[in-house]
């Protein structure tokens, strides 16, 4: 029995020795994780160079999604395989809805600046139109959360003048 949980535990500390190995445990173990579904994509899509595997990333980004519609994190990482992909137009979608996230907006915002100021120093007129309804599109997400949170505000505010 000892050598039976030495052995367990040898192999279950070797699993957390590398990304690959631990979410490859993790995915056997919950195959539903959306974490681990969108963390081993990151793997095939390039974080680790020798295991390029675009579909299969695809894959596993479209898993996470579907457990959880709502789980925003996931359309950076349908952006990051988009562009490899070449597949710039379901990139630029990808990217406003990872723009939107605010666990990704940062990045997001990074990325948006680059490429579009590549896409628009072109002169064509086509980039230039979708830039403007992607424009268009965030400005009225913005709005809208300005409006939530001003609501929210005279809400909290009515509550802490109930209290006093």
């Amino acid at each position: 029995l000892t050598n039976y949980l030495a052995k367990q535990t040898h192999n279950r500390t070797s699993e957390w020795m590398d990304e690959f190995s631990l979410l490859t445990s993790s995915l056997k173990s919950c195959p539903r994780s959306i974490k681990s579904n969108l963390e081993a994509s990151k793997l095939y899509s390039g974080l680790v160079p020798q295991m390029l595997d675009l579909d299969k990333a695809l894959s596993l980004i479209k898993n996470a999604h579907s457990i959880d519609p709502t789980y925003c994190d996931v359309h950076m990482q349908y952006a990051h395989v988009y562009f490899q992909q070449e597949k710039l137009i379901p990139f630029e979608e990808e990217l406003v809805e990872a723009l939107l996230c605010p666990f990704s907006m940062g990045q997001a915002m990074t990325n948006w600046n680059r490429y579009w100021q590549v896409m628009l120093s072109s002169g064509d007129s086509v980039p230039k139109e979708r830039y403007t309804k992607y424009m268009q599109r965030i400005q009225g997400e913005i709005d809208k959360a300005e409006k939530e949170d001003a609501s929210k505000a005279k809400k909290d505010s009515g509550r802490d003048e109930i209290l006093y």
